[in-house]
């Protein structure tokens, strides 16, 4: 039988530090992390759908929203292993402050999964992007239309006030290995699950400019991440771990993701009439910046985690 999977994010944060749109709950946005991702999941598909808040103490809080589906083309559902093709399409929305300046971008991805030994698959994929910009110039102040004591809108900025947006392409790849084995008990599956990945985005490296003035060049972005989930041996605990390092030109980004999970209901190796069951909680840590409480519901096929930061 095929198996939808929902995964929601719901993240509140106050600081933020990246060129691109990134959630700290980096497991529940595959596709943003690494294109090559699609398609390697137990089920046929997928649908993940996430929602960050940030400075909401301000007039125009920045809000992102993301959502992404994907699915497996050709897999063999009889249990023995080939080769199969991954699909994915995903899309998100971020509007910043007061200038509203956001971003709309469709994303499409094709992937390919390899066996290479039993429980073991590489993974490699390209991406394919269509992006706008927009920005409303007009509800900006800047620095001439301070009076001494508060910025006057009725004085002439001389800038332009028009809405303004623009369209680029853009392009991603990335290449992913995962192994997912464990215990065959008929009771339980005993998880054991490792993975790591590279992705290199913005390839073409596309001008952004909003106006007659300067162009600014988009960089590329390198993103390396790594995880495991691992059964503890006689109890009902599990502990997951992931890193993801980022960097594009002068910015660098590093998270750590520690978890435990206290497994709910168990699951059958054979019948798979049961599915695992588990509550999760644990940290996240961005590298010289936040650390974020978090906790996690994970019921048959669907997640829903909540991060504040």
């Amino acid at each position: 039988m095929k198996k939808l999977i929902y995964l929601l994010l719901i993240s509140i944060s106050f600081n933020f530090q990246a060129q691109d749109v990134h959630f700290a709950q980096s497991t529940f946005v595959p596709q943003l992390i690494n294109p090559a991702s699609i398609g390697v999941f137990n089920g046929w598909e997928r649908v993940t759908i996430s929602n960050r808040k940030q400075w909401l103490g301000i007039d125009k809080s920045y809000m992102t929203s993301q959502f992404s589906f994907d699915m497996n083309l050709l897999k063999n559902d009889n249990g023995k292993q080939k080769s199969y093709l991954g699909l994915g399409l995903s899309f998100f929305n971020d509007i910043a402050g007061e200038g509203q300046f956001g971003i709309n971008q469709l994303n499409f991805s094709i992937s390919g999964i390899i066996p290479i030994a039993e429980n073991q698959t590489v993974s490699a994929a390209i991406q394919m992007g269509a992006v706008q910009r927009t920005g409303k110039l007009g509800n900006l102040s800047w620095g001439n239309q301070f009076d001494g004591t508060s910025f006057d809108p009725n004085i002439n900025s001389n800038e332009s006030s028009s809405n303004t947006s623009f369209f680029h392409e853009d392009f991603g790849a990335g290449v992913f290995y995962n192994y997912n084995g464990g215990k065959n008990k008929l009771n339980r599956k005993e998880l054991s699950n490792i993975y790591a990945g590279l992705a290199y985005f913005h390839v073409s490296q596309p001008q952004l400019k909003f106006s007659n003035g300067n162009e600014d060049k988009l960089d590329a972005k390198l993103v390396i991440h790594s995880g495991t989930q691992l059964d503890i041996p006689n109890s009902e605990w599990a502990s997951a771990v992931s890193f993801v390092f980022m960097n594009q030109g002068p910015h660098q980004m590093f998270l750590i993701n520690a978890m435990m999970k206290a497994r709910l209901r168990n699951g059958t190796k054979y019948t798979g009439i049961y599915t695992e069951s588990y509550f999760g909680f644990g940290l996240i840590h961005r590298i010289n910046d936040a650390i974020a409480p978090q906790i996690m519901v994970e019921f048959g096929s669907c997640k829903i985690g909540l991060l504040y930061e």
